[in-house]
């Protein structure tokens, strides 16, 4: 494993998309849409779709962090979240753009979730992404030097965009590399 991948960490929500009838179907219209566009794009890993609560760039205190998340999990149930809106950004390094699903109607849980992460990485001061929250998933990016933003975007608003409602259920702990330090599913 390259060393960037041991000390990427992120604390996120596995969003269950696969089990929604209209996913597939959805997901193959987003890709034939930048496809025809003539848009080179690399998709998601296939089964892991999942909104990043906090990303963090070391691992000098995974076990506090570990510990910390539980906490602030501890008093959450599971809830629901309406995927509702296709969109694009260009990452903070300037050098991709994200294709990603997000939502007009954040749940409380969600943003509260962010800022107790982000109190808890500070007071540990552990390197962690500082730039404000933005919920989103993960579908695929672009390389900006292969489009811009502009077109990207207005291709993705040819696609009829459904509304997945999708139980939060599983937050987990884990490095860059797939490998889950820790999983806690919401009663």
């Amino acid at each position: 494993m390259d060393e960037k991948k041991k000390l990427e960490n992120y604390l996120e929500f596995r969003i269950p998309v696969k089990k929604d009838a209209g996913w597939k179907n959805f997901s193959e219209e987003v890709r034939s849409a930048l496809k025809d566009a003539g848009i080179p794009f690399t998709w998601q890993w296939r089964f892991h779709h999942h909104m990043t609560i906090l990303y963090l760039d070391n691992n000098e205190c995974v076990d506090q962090l570990t510990q910390g998340f539980a906490k602030c999990l501890s008093g959450l149930s599971a809830f629901p979240l309406s995927i509702d809106k296709l969109d694009a950004f260009t990452t903070g390094m300037g050098d991709k753009h994200i294709i990603c699903l997000t939502t007009t109607q954040l749940p409380e849980q969600i943003s509260t979730l962010a800022q107790d992460t982000r109190t808890l990485a500070d007071g540990l001061n552990a390197a962690h992404d500082h730039r404000t929250f933005k919920p989103h998933i993960t579908l695929g990016q672009v390389s900006v030097d292969k489009c811009s933003l502009e077109k990207l975007q207005a291709v993705l608003r040819t696609v009829r965009q459904p509304a997945f409602n999708v139980p939060l259920t599983i937050a987990e702990h884990r490095y860059r590399s797939g490998d889950v330090i820790k999983s806690w599913k919401l009663p």
